[in-house]
């Protein structure tokens, strides 16, 4: 279980604030499945290496700056891997349109993502969404039913 309690944000003059979440449904308990612990658990014995108080830290247990990790390691990954330029946020996106397009439940991706309710998941993401398997919409429902019914299409 991850527990999300605290956040870092910054401020308008670009200095760093840290304090509790923006709001009580960003404060969350988080059901990790095995694709998302073992790469925190990774994460977490690294910092440990480092003596770092939090989980992501600069080798001297410092937390991370961001414009050097946007300058240092985001922005030359993107060149390496062809891609154009986007900023580091759009990760969020990128997991909410893949966990819909895969099919997870939008109540699931709203509470990992720390929203109120699944109204933001559908109205920013579910336009960027098609069936990962290329069917017509309602197609596995009337599947289903022609099934159950014993009838041909």
């Amino acid at each position: 279980m991850l527990n999300v309690r605290r956040a870092i944000t910054v401020d308008a003059d670009g200095k760093r604030i840290e304090g509790v979440t923006k709001n009580r449904y960003s404060r969350r308990s988080i059901r990790l499945t095995p694709a998302m612990r073992e790469p925190l658990d990774e994460q977490r014995r690294i910092a440990a290496g480092f003596n770092c108080e939090y989980l992501f830290c600069t080798p001297n247990g410092h937390p991370v700056h961001r414009s050097n990790l946007r300058r240092n390691v985001w922005i030359p990954t993107l060149k390496r891997a062809g891609l154009i330029f986007r900023e580091m946020k759009q990760t969020r996106h990128t997991f909410a349109t893949l966990a819909l397009s895969l099919g997870e439940n939008p109540l699931w991706i709203a509470k990992v993502m720390g929203h109120r309710d699944t109204e933001m998941i559908i109205r920013v993401y579910s336009k960027y969404v098609e069936d990962v398997r290329g069917t017509r919409d309602g197609s596995i429902m009337n599947a289903i039913y022609l099934e159950g019914t014993g009838k041909q299409e």
